[in-house]
């Protein structure tokens, strides 16, 4: 059986089935309110991993240090 997920995006480390990782995906996806239902459901439409990397390394950077490096990023391209 293969054990090899991925290699990481930043130290290049083996990432195994198994072994914890920190991944940063991009999702497409429409938010309807089902009558029949009568609830909120989202509809995914795509969805894509952009980086994948180790424990070790994803552990370097919390939530809020990924989201303003994504903020200041988006914010400053031009659409």
């Amino acid at each position: 059986m293969n054990t090899h997920f991925a290699n990481c995006d930043r130290c290049g480390k083996a990432i195994l089935y198994g072994n914890a990782f920190v991944s940063i995906s991009r999702y497409v996806e429409q938010i309807e309110f089902s009558i029949a239902r009568n609830r909120i459901e989202t509809q995914p439409i795509d969805a894509v991993t952009i980086i994948t990397i180790c424990a070790a390394c994803g552990n370097v950077f919390d939530e809020t240090t990924f989201r303003k490096i994504l903020k200041n990023s988006l914010l400053t391209d031009q659409c």
